[in-house]
């Protein structure tokens, strides 16, 4: 646990801590632990919120989702990093990444206090606009903490280091863009 409250206030010390002796059962636990807490949160604030079966769906799997992006991360960066001569250190990466991973229960809380202010007559509302403009302060603190991981592993300069971090949110646009032309050709040709 120290090394996830060192993550939060010291990450650059932190990170070359845990890089110097990667061990990916603790970024996998780092994983893990948000993953729960998060999923833990969220699917109160969907009962709080009344966010449906849908809602609740998506807290339920949210472990499942964490894991897949940390793995998927973990992937493309490190074949980034290959276009800069230094891949091969995907271990280490999913050591050290699984703890930039912290700031997602933040986001979660933001969410719960969010549904509770929509259910608050009078200012509620207003508030619960404003709180989901601080989750946008959590999801850029996550990228942070991804750039200065990538920077702890592969000893990247900081503008390679953000062009990695957002390898995992262009390759998710594309296989979208990807599906919605497929489906597109597919309603024109009268199959969908």
């Amino acid at each position: 646990m120290s090394a996830a409250l060192a993550v939060l206030y010291r990450p650059r010390e932190a990170f070359a801590v845990l890089a110097a002796a990667p061990r990916i059962e603790t970024g996998l636990a780092a994983v893990l632990a948000t993953a729960l807490a998060s999923m833990a949160i969220e699917v109160a604030a969907n009962a709080l919120g009344s966010g449906g079966a849908a809602g609740l769906v998506i807290s339920l799997i949210l472990p499942l989702l964490f894991l897949a992006y940390w793995l998927l991360d973990a992937w493309l960066v490190d074949a980034g990093a290959g276009m800069l001569g230094r891949n091969g250190r995907r271990r280490a990466y999913l050591a050290v990444s699984g703890f930039a991973f912290l700031p997602l229960t933040g986001y979660a809380v933001l969410a719960f206090v969010e549904a509770a202010a929509t259910r608050w007559n009078g200012p509620g509302p207003d508030i619960a606009s404003g709180l989901a403009w601080l989750t946008l302060l959590a999801i850029a603190w996550f990228l942070v903490l991804t750039v200065l991981a990538i920077r702890a592993v592969y000893d990247v300069p900081a503008l390679n280091a953000v062009a990695l971090a957002l390898l995992p949110y262009a390759a998710l646009s594309g296989a979208l863009l990807l599906l919605g032309i497929v489906l597109g050709v597919l309603h024109a040709a009268g199959v969908v």
